[in-house]
């Protein structure tokens, strides 16, 4: 199952949803989590006055929308109802890439029943 991470450096989760520039996706099957890709996002939050921000915010949730969860520093309500509408889990964090994934592997495991 994929997870979405909002950081910009790689190391720690550091990204607002709404200003996310990229996000890694992470696939969290079986074994240890590895990283598939680094996706690009134009951000939907501090684009200008002559930005479309529904737009926007409706492409940022689309390059997230084969992910299981979502894992952020912040994420607005805007952005949090149109995941929670697709089935996206969006978790807020203040911690390294590692834990975050640590953490929400192992809350993933405890709602489909399965031992971390």
């Amino acid at each position: 199952m994929k997870v979405a991470i909002g950081t910009g450096d790689g190391v720690f989760v550091t990204e607002h949803f709404g200003f996310a520039t990229q996000f890694q996706i992470w696939d969290l099957g079986s074994g240890a989590p590895r990283l598939i890709e680094t996706r690009r996002n134009l951000p939907a939050c501090g684009a200008g006055p002559r930005a479309d921000a529904t737009a926007l915010m409706d492409r940022s949730v689309e390059t997230v929308s084969d992910c299981r969860a979502v894992v952020v520093a912040r994420i607005g309500e805007c952005a949090l109802t149109r995941l929670t509408a697709l089935g996206i889990l969006a978790f807020e964090a203040d911690e390294p890439v590692k834990v975050a994934l640590r953490e929400i592997s192992a809350f993933l495991a405890d709602q489909a029943g399965v031992p971390a």
